[in-house]
């Protein structure tokens, strides 16, 4: 049956993911472009390679960028960007894990594997935590994060927040509701193009009106 919830109730389901202070890394070369569709702060001068996360399931958006040149060559490896999709525990240090090529051949072919070859361990215990990993093309255009968030938007894979805690724990408070579809469509516009401080600030509104 398809979970029906208010717009309230979502808004609260995304105050729980804030309850436990999580980090996931990614070393050089890679770096982190989205954080459940939000952008980092990563730019053409700064690279965001950790960014912290709060228990549930988050969407995390990565890119390999690794100069390879040498004398008589300019080699410069840019990989598609890989979304994982992961329940992250509370207090874990999540990263990445692979392989690394020794090699400009070995990275070629290292990056058109990319979903198979990574992995995300907990630097605390080394066991690897369950992800979905998947690539999609590079993005036109200079502005990766934004060139990865409406290629998102378009595959509807674009991060809507919703565990089965979230879903469980919003049913047991509001019970099932019909939602307004292009109602919450525009909701989640405006939450997207929010800041962090308007989220929040919406977030707190949200609870008062119960």
């Amino acid at each position: 049956m398809k979970t029906r919830l208010t717009l309230a109730a979502l808004a609260l389901a995304g105050l729980s993911f804030g309850a436990s202070a999580a980090t996931f890394e990614a070393q050089q070369p890679y770096q982190i472009h989205l954080v459940n569709g939000e952008k980092t702060a990563n730019s053409i001068t700064k690279n965001i390679h950790k960014v912290d996360l709060g228990e549930g399931k988050h969407q995390l958006a990565v890119s390999y960028t690794k100069d390879y040149s040498n004398r008589s060559e300019l080699r410069i490896l840019n990989g598609d960007p890989v979304i994982i999709t992961i329940d992250v525990p509370a207090d874990a240090e999540l990263a990445l894990d692979y392989t690394s090529p020794i090699n400009y051949q070995l990275a070629r072919q290292f990056l058109r594997e990319q979903d198979t070859q990574l992995k995300v361990i907990d630097k605390k215990t080394g066991d690897q935590v369950p992800a979905e990993l998947l690539i999609i093309p590079a993005p036109a255009g200079l502005n990766v994060a934004s060139g990865i968030q409406e290629s998102l938007a378009e595959k509807g894979m674009a991060f809507n927040g919703r565990t089965d805690a979230a879903v469980a724990a919003a049913q047991a408070k509001f019970g099932d509701a019909v939602v307004d579809a292009d109602a919450l469509d525009m909701l989640k516009h405006w939450w997207n193009s929010a800041d962090k401080d308007t989220q929040r600030a919406f977030q707190i509104w949200a609870i008062q009106q119960q």
